[in-house]
């Protein structure tokens, strides 16, 4: 970059290190000045992170723009039901007594061992699958996480549609997404979708292309997050600079 001081390649190095310790920070190089960039949970982090830019470019002017976004866990531990959920039969009779009927029986269909695999009158849903030639996908799983306290945060739902647009603040000059909103966005995608949750990822946004950074185990993941970021409304384009392990 033209008045720049610092080696090209230390941006790199500092934003690995960053990723490393587990921080999702970027770091630019901008007429000599080192601009830290991202979101961390605690105030901690971001003092953390500095520490490390610190050390590693000690001589280096910083601009701390790292932004601290609490995230707190659903508490489910307090949550006392006033209404039993669920009352165990003691007789068989009690069992057909409850409402009059009883689970079909699919134990005719040879091979069959789960419900949900059996077709027929008796079946599971209102169509059979045989005759309608659809195919029943399950939910995919919820996105979670772990934090600091060990305490299970769910990040996702149960998987978006292809369709489904991802929601990105407009720039107050031009009423369009702008380099820091994109960037928040892509960084929740990334939390949120199944195949990325678990990577560390730097993400930088300059004028609607999207620069991803960090180390990946393969090239699945490089991928699955170079499409991630892709769908994010308002990105022009994505390039993706991940240093991918297995290569």
């Amino acid at each position: 970059m033209p008045g720049s001081s610092h080696d090209p390649s230390l941006t790199t190095r500092l934003e690995q290190q960053l990723a490393d310790a587990g921080y999702q920070v970027a770091v630019e190089d901008s007429d000599g000045a080192l601009i830290l960039s991202g979101i961390v949970d605690t105030e901690e982090a971001r003092e953390a992170a500095v520490d490390i830019v610190s050390q590693a470019a000690p001589r280096a002017r910083i601009d701390n723009q790292i932004e601290v976004e609490t995230i707190l866990p659903t508490d489910v531990d307090d949550f006392v039901s006033d209404q039993t959920t669920a009352e165990l039969a003691d007789t068989p009779a009690q069992i057909v007594a409850g409402d009059g009927e009883i689970d079909p029986d699919f134990t005719d269909q040879i091979g069959i061992r789960d419900a949900n695999e059996a077709v027929g009158p008796d079946s599971w849903g209102p169509d059979d699958p045989a005759e309608t030639g659809e195919v029943y996908t399950p939910a995919d799983d919820p996105v979670v996480t772990t934090d600091a306290r060990g305490q299970t945060q769910v990040l996702g739902g149960f998987g978006k549609d292809s369709d489904e647009e991802v929601d990105v603040e407009p720039s107050a000059s031009d009423n369009r997404p702008g380099d820091e909103a994109l960037a928040d966005a892509i960084r929740q995608e990334l939390r949120e979708d199944a195949a990325t949750t678990d990577l560390s990822i730097v993400v930088a946004v300059r004028n609607g292309v999207a620069h991803l950074r960090g180390r990946v185990e393969d090239m699945d993941d490089a991928d699955n997050a170079e499409a991630v970021a892709a769908r994010v409304p308002g990105v022009v384009e994505v390039i993706e600079e991940l240093e991918v392990a297995s290569i």
